[in-house]
Protein backbone atom coordinates (compact mmCIF):
# COMPACT_ATOMS: atom_id res chain seq x y z
CA UNK A 1 0.00 0.00 0.00
CA UNK A 2 3.08 2.37 1.17
CA UNK A 3 4.58 1.55 -2.23
CA UNK A 4 1.48 2.10 -4.15
CA UNK A 5 0.41 5.38 -2.25
CA UNK A 6 4.29 6.71 -3.36
CA UNK A 7 4.00 5.79 -7.01
CA UNK A 8 1.21 7.77 -7.11
CA UNK A 9 2.83 10.39 -5.43
CA UNK A 10 6.03 10.65 -7.56
CA UNK A 11 4.07 10.43 -10.48
CA UNK A 12 2.08 13.41 -9.78
CA UNK A 13 5.36 15.20 -8.88
CA UNK A 14 6.54 14.32 -12.21
CA UNK A 15 3.55 15.51 -13.91
CA UNK A 16 3.96 18.70 -12.35
CA UNK A 17 7.49 19.31 -13.06
CA UNK A 18 7.53 18.39 -16.34
CA UNK A 19 4.18 19.68 -18.06
CA UNK A 20 4.34 23.08 -19.86
CA UNK A 21 1.72 25.41 -19.12
CA UNK A 22 1.18 28.57 -21.57
CA UNK A 23 2.37 30.93 -18.65
CA UNK A 24 6.40 29.25 -19.30
CA UNK A 25 5.78 29.81 -22.60
CA UNK A 26 7.26 34.17 -23.83
CA UNK A 27 4.18 35.64 -25.50
CA UNK A 28 4.00 36.88 -29.28
CA UNK A 29 5.09 40.42 -30.27
CA UNK A 30 2.07 42.69 -29.51
CA UNK A 31 3.29 45.49 -32.33
CA UNK A 32 4.93 43.67 -35.84
CA UNK A 33 6.60 47.08 -37.25
CA UNK A 34 9.43 48.70 -36.37
CA UNK A 35 11.53 51.43 -37.51
CA UNK A 36 15.42 51.28 -36.25
CA UNK A 37 18.37 53.47 -36.67
CA UNK A 38 21.71 51.59 -36.52
CA UNK A 39 24.97 52.59 -36.14
CA UNK A 40 27.67 50.80 -38.63
CA UNK A 41 26.07 46.70 -39.04
CA UNK A 42 24.60 46.14 -42.38
CA UNK A 43 24.76 50.08 -43.59
CA UNK A 44 28.15 50.34 -42.97
CA UNK A 45 28.40 53.82 -40.69
CA UNK A 46 24.40 54.00 -40.01
CA UNK A 47 21.30 52.90 -41.68
CA UNK A 48 17.98 53.46 -41.46
CA UNK A 49 15.60 50.58 -41.58
CA UNK A 50 12.16 49.04 -41.65
CA UNK A 51 10.87 45.63 -40.01
CA UNK A 52 8.27 43.25 -39.91
CA UNK A 53 7.82 40.34 -38.04
CA UNK A 54 5.86 37.62 -40.29
CA UNK A 55 5.73 34.90 -38.28
CA UNK A 56 4.61 35.37 -34.50
CA UNK A 57 5.14 32.48 -32.35
CA UNK A 58 5.79 32.56 -28.76
CA UNK A 59 9.29 31.03 -29.35
CA UNK A 60 10.07 31.72 -32.65
CA UNK A 61 10.08 34.67 -34.76
CA UNK A 62 10.65 35.87 -38.44
CA UNK A 63 11.22 39.08 -39.76
CA UNK A 64 12.19 40.77 -42.98
CA UNK A 65 13.98 44.08 -42.87
CA UNK A 66 15.22 46.71 -45.56
CA UNK A 67 17.16 49.84 -44.89
CA UNK A 68 18.79 52.30 -46.98
CA UNK A 69 21.93 54.54 -45.85
CA UNK A 70 23.27 57.40 -48.14
CA UNK A 71 26.96 59.21 -48.20
CA UNK A 72 28.17 62.41 -49.89
CA UNK A 73 30.28 62.17 -52.60
CA UNK A 74 33.18 63.42 -50.72
CA UNK A 75 33.58 60.77 -48.23
CA UNK A 76 34.82 58.74 -50.76
CA UNK A 77 32.18 55.38 -50.21
CA UNK A 78 29.53 54.01 -52.21
CA UNK A 79 26.83 56.67 -52.08
CA UNK A 80 23.57 54.39 -51.45
CA UNK A 81 23.62 51.07 -48.93
CA UNK A 82 20.35 49.77 -49.48
CA UNK A 83 20.41 46.62 -46.51
CA UNK A 84 17.78 43.87 -46.68
CA UNK A 85 17.56 40.80 -44.91
CA UNK A 86 15.73 37.92 -43.29
CA UNK A 87 16.27 37.65 -39.10
CA UNK A 88 14.96 34.10 -37.24
CA UNK A 89 14.68 35.41 -33.57
CA UNK A 90 14.71 32.83 -30.45
CA UNK A 91 12.52 34.94 -28.00
CA UNK A 92 13.11 33.83 -23.92
CA UNK A 93 11.05 36.79 -22.46
CA UNK A 94 12.21 39.76 -23.54
CA UNK A 95 15.84 38.77 -24.90
CA UNK A 96 15.97 37.30 -28.03
CA UNK A 97 18.51 35.25 -30.29
CA UNK A 98 18.62 36.97 -33.76
CA UNK A 99 20.15 35.23 -36.57
CA UNK A 100 20.24 36.12 -40.24
CA UNK A 101 21.00 36.75 -43.91
CA UNK A 102 20.40 38.74 -46.40
CA UNK A 103 22.04 41.33 -49.20
CA UNK A 104 23.43 44.93 -49.20
CA UNK A 105 22.85 46.52 -52.49
CA UNK A 106 25.43 49.02 -53.77
CA UNK A 107 24.85 51.44 -57.05
CA UNK A 108 28.04 52.26 -58.15
CA UNK A 109 28.70 54.03 -61.86
CA UNK A 110 31.47 52.21 -64.15
CA UNK A 111 31.85 51.88 -67.64
CA UNK A 112 30.24 49.30 -70.73
CA UNK A 113 32.88 47.98 -73.21
CA UNK A 114 32.52 50.91 -74.80
CA UNK A 115 34.32 53.21 -71.94
CA UNK A 116 30.39 54.64 -71.80
CA UNK A 117 29.46 55.13 -68.01
CA UNK A 118 26.84 53.21 -66.69
CA UNK A 119 25.32 52.42 -63.32
CA UNK A 120 26.14 49.11 -61.61
CA UNK A 121 25.12 47.22 -59.12
CA UNK A 122 27.06 45.23 -56.76
CA UNK A 123 25.76 42.92 -53.88
CA UNK A 124 27.68 41.79 -50.50
CA UNK A 125 26.16 38.76 -49.00
CA UNK A 126 25.52 39.50 -45.21
CA UNK A 127 24.50 37.70 -41.86
CA UNK A 128 23.59 38.83 -38.48
CA UNK A 129 24.16 36.71 -35.16
CA UNK A 130 23.27 38.97 -32.13
CA UNK A 131 21.47 39.89 -29.22
CA UNK A 132 17.81 41.93 -28.85
CA UNK A 133 15.95 43.17 -26.52
CA UNK A 134 12.34 43.85 -26.64
CA UNK A 135 9.62 43.23 -24.49
CA UNK A 136 6.73 41.46 -26.16
CA UNK A 137 4.33 43.98 -25.44
CA UNK A 138 6.88 46.78 -25.15
CA UNK A 139 7.65 49.16 -27.69
CA UNK A 140 11.50 50.05 -27.42
CA UNK A 141 14.10 47.73 -29.35
CA UNK A 142 17.69 47.40 -28.93
CA UNK A 143 20.04 45.20 -30.75
CA UNK A 144 23.45 44.52 -31.13
CA UNK A 145 25.14 41.69 -33.30
CA UNK A 146 28.27 40.69 -35.40
CA UNK A 147 27.20 41.62 -38.75
CA UNK A 148 29.70 40.52 -41.43
CA UNK A 149 29.91 41.43 -45.39
CA UNK A 150 31.19 39.18 -47.78
CA UNK A 151 31.80 40.42 -51.49
CA UNK A 152 31.19 37.95 -53.82
CA UNK A 153 31.41 40.51 -56.99
CA UNK A 154 35.14 41.79 -58.32
CA UNK A 155 37.03 41.09 -55.08
CA UNK A 156 36.21 38.65 -52.99
CA UNK A 157 36.74 38.76 -49.35
CA UNK A 158 35.18 38.88 -45.71
CA UNK A 159 35.00 41.87 -43.76
CA UNK A 160 34.12 41.41 -40.41
CA UNK A 161 31.51 44.52 -38.96
CA UNK A 162 29.47 44.47 -36.03
CA UNK A 163 26.67 47.10 -35.28
CA UNK A 164 23.81 48.45 -32.77
CA UNK A 165 20.85 49.53 -33.14
CA UNK A 166 17.91 50.98 -31.82
CA UNK A 167 13.85 51.24 -32.33
CA UNK A 168 10.50 51.80 -31.97
CA UNK A 169 7.91 48.77 -32.84
CA UNK A 170 4.12 49.88 -34.03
Amino acid sequence: MKFHLFIILLSGIGLTAFSQTDSSRPPKFAHRNSVQFELFGHGLIYSANYERILINKPRFKTAVQAGVSYFPPTVGFRPVWIPLGINELVSFGKHHLEIGVGQVITPEMGHDLQGNEKLQWDFLLSGRLGYRYQKPDGRLIVRAGFTPFYEYQGGHGFHPSGGLAVGYSF
